[in-house]
Formats: C-alpha cells, sequence, structure tokens
C-alpha cells in the first residue's frame, strides 16, 4: 500500500511541475508544443514523466543550437544564459526527487557531459563567456535526451531475479544496459531494441544476435540468451571501447602493446570472414576491450549490418554506418560493399590504434605509410583483397621497423 501511495505522489510531483513550467513557459497548447518530440518517449507508459521527457528535450535542444550560433561570438547572452541555468538547475531537482521510484531516470551521456560543463560557466548576469574549446554541439533530434532507469529479470537455475541496470550506450537502432548478476556475480550486457523500429530494422535486430551466437571466438562479445517478448538480448559486458581506451591512454601505450591490439583484431576478422560474413560497421567504438590481470583482450561487437551470404536484406539506400567506411559507399550504394571495403575499414582501424588518430596525415615511416595508403587506395585493385594479406603486410612492416 506504501508504494502505491509513493508511485501516486510521484504522479502529482511530476504534474505540478509540468503545470508549473507551461505557466514559466507561457505554453498555450503543450501537445502543440512538444509534437516533434513526443514520439522519441511513446514507449514509456508513464505518461506523466514522458511529457516531462518531450518538455526539457525541446528546451535543451532549443538553447543548445543557440549557444552553437554562439561560439564564435564567444558569448552567451544573458536571458538565455539565466533559462539555461533554470534548465539545468530544475532537472538535476527533479531527478534527485524521482530516485528510487519508478520515475528514476538517466539522460543521454554526451548531453549529461554538456551540462555539467556548461553549468561551470554559466552565469546569471551579463551574459556567460564560453570558454576556449566548447565544441559545437551535436543536436540529438532522432535519440532520446532521456531513459527511465529500468531493471531487467533473470533467471538462473528456475530461479528469478530482478537487477537494476544503469544506462551505458544508445543509438539510432538499440539502448544498452549493464547490470550485475548477483547469482553469478559478474556484469552483464543488455542490448533492447528500440520500440520505433521497423519490421526490416527488427529482423536485422535478431539477425545480429543470430549470427553473434554463431561466432565461438574469444575476440568476439559473446552473446547469450534473446528476449522475445521485448526485443532485447543478454550478452557479454566489456569494460571500455577502443576508441575511450586509445584516446585516453594515447600518449603512454607502448608500440608493442598497440601492435598485440591490432593482431588482436585482425586475427578477430580473419576469423569473421572465414565464416562467410562482412562485418560492414567497423569503427572505433565497436571493437571493445575487456580487461583480465594483465592482459587485454579485443572483442568485436555491434553486428547490426552484419551481411550474411546470399542475403537480401541489403539495398543501394541501406543507411550509411560505420565511422571508418569507404566514403565511395555513398555513391555506389551498401549493397556493393566486398571484402576490401571491410579491409579498407579495417587499414584505418590499424592506423588509429598505431598512432592515435582517425584523421591520416603524413608519416615518418615510409613504409608503414605505404602500408596505410595501399589499404585505403582509391583504386580498388590496388587495396588488401583478404585480412590474411593485410595481416601479414602488417607483421612485415611492424617486425622491420616497430620491434
Amino acid at each position: 500500500m506504501e508504494r502505491v501511495l509513493d508511485n501516486i505522489n510521484q504522479a502529482i510531483y511530476i504534474d505540478r511541475k509540468i503545470d508549473h513550467y507551461i505557466k514559466e513557459f507561457e505554453i498555450e497548447n503543450l501537445n502543440t508544443y512538444i509534437i516533434d518530440y513526443n514520439k522519441l518517449y511513446n514507449n514509456i507508459k508513464i505518461s506523466s514523466i514522458s511529457i516531462f521527457f518531450a518538455l526539457f528535450h525541446r528546451e535543451f535542444n532549443v538553447l543548445f543550437k543557440y549557444t552553437n550560433t554562439r561560439i564564435r561570438n564567444g558569448r552567451i547572452t544573458a536571458d538565455e544564459s539565466r533559462l539555461l541555468l533554470y534548465l539545468i538547475d530544475e532537472l538535476k531537482t527533479v531527478q534527485a526527487n524521482v530516485r528510487n521510484t519508478p520515475y528514476e531516470f538517466e539522460v543521454n551521456q554526451d548531453y549529461a557531459r554538456i551540462i555539467e560543463e556548461m553549468d561551470k560557466f554559466l552565469e546569471e548576469s551579463y551574459g556567460s563567456p564560453i570558454p576556449n574549446g566548447f565544441e559545437r554541439i551535436i543536436i540529438l533530434e532522432n535519440i532520446p535526451m532521456f531513459y527511465l532507469k529500468s531493471s531487467v529479470e533473470t533467471t538462473t537455475a528456475k530461479v528469478k531475479g530482478l537487477f537494476s541496470t544503469k544506462l551505458i550506450g544508445e543509438g539510432s537502432y538499440a539502448t544498452v544496459y549493464k547490470y550485475k548478476d548477483e547469482y553469478y556475480n559478474r556484469f552483464f550486457v543488455i542490448k533492447k531494441a528500440h520500440k520505433s523500429l521497423t519490421e526490416k530494422e527488427l529482423e536485422r535486430f535478431r539477425i545480429e544476435f543470430e549470427e553473434m551466437q554463431k561466432l565461438k571466438s574469444p575476440y568476439v562479445i559473446e552473446v547469450y540468451t534473446f528476449d522475445e517478448m521485448n526485443f532485447q538480448y543478454i550478452m557479454e559486458y566489456a569494460d571500455v571501447t577502443l576508441d575511450k581506451y586509445i584516446s585516453i591512454n594515447n600518449s603512454i601505450i607502448k608500440m608493442n602493446e598497440r601492435i598485440g591490439l591490432v593482431r588482436q583484431i585482425l586475427q578477430a576478422f580473419i576469423y569473421i570472414s572465414s565464416k562467410g560474413v562482412f562485418h560492414r560497421d567497423i569503427s572505433t567504438r565497436n571493437i571493445l576491450i575487456k580487461k583480465y590481470d594483465g592482459l587485454n583482450v579485443i572483442k568485436v561487437s555491434d553486428f547490426g549490418l552484419v551481411k550474411r551470404e546470399n542475403s537480401c536484406l541489403t539495398s543501394k539506400n541501406t543507411q550509411f554506418k560505420g565511422s571508418l567506411n569507404d566514403p565511395k559507399l555513398e555513391v555506389y550504394g551498401f549493397d556493393t560493399y566486398e571484402i576490401r571495403h571491410e579491409t579498407y575499414a579495417l587499414t584505418r582501424l590499424v592506423y588509429f590504434v598505431m598512432t592515435g588518430r582517425i584523421n591520416i596525415r603524413k608519416m615518418d615511416n615510409n613504409d608503414f605509410e605505404a602500408f596505410i595508403n595501399k589499404g585505403i587506395s582509391d583504386n580498388m585493385e590496388e587495396r588488401y583483397s583478404s585480412v590474411e594479406e593485410l595481416k601479414s603486410e602488417f607483421s612485415k612492416v611492424t617486425n622491420n621497423y616497430f620491434v
């Protein structure tokens, strides 16, 4: 009974907050005001909190877009500074007051970081100077800013357990959470498809699970069970993305470690290629690292765009993904993807691991430069025609010059 009353009180609290914001922002028609953001929160059954999410998502987007226009000027004007401070204060207040209730929520990681950064330099009076190095904000228009903190129910040895989850990632197709299973005393990950996905996109999500389940390699993230009701699956937990690991540690990573990471990556893709599939979404964030005592092990993840042999799912207009993909795919179509596109992306990934940079520059080592240029050549015939060839050439270069 107490829990029911608590939930009612939380609903009243949120409703009163919304009424206050309607007056504060002088909103005449709330539904019209947030119409472009409601769709992002349609899957939330609690209507009051979904309205709060849509409203605050809109307000932050408006002010973040305005902030982008002021970066060159170097100053956010006084009225907008005060409104941003008000929104940040209200967001933190509401978030604190709904903690440990069904209304508890989390903020998109990128937006949470921006909010914390802006909270440090915003001023109440005379406007706010924008600090040097403040980057243009990427506006979330098709991805939710807010997520209800959820829980997962698992069954182990016929015993059900309910574990709280923590948001660790999100994208256009799915949201990723981690949780600690008390029975196994270890972390797992849940990848949950967005409810807004089309039938074709949901089919891809299922194929991702099925293909990963077939792959049995220490260098590929292991998946366990698929939940048909919630369209989500449980998989192995890894500690950090390759992108984050290299970016944070780039100045202290020794050459031998870089070479070891590359060799693991290439061995993983030799195995994947041997199974007759292309990953097609190779990026610094889709390669993970699992940390063991004295050893970092590469784990390939995110097979959402995997290409099966004889599959007809890929069309010419399939959405172009993979931050390291050959840009010519945008012209010729994703349906033309083949092994030399895979080795192109892998060559760029090798360059990132070895240098810590995404954008390719002039290199001091002529042989390493030639190795990279061959892999990303505009002439497809010059590229590496297999991952084995790529690995062999990498070994020659590193054996001669880096070890």
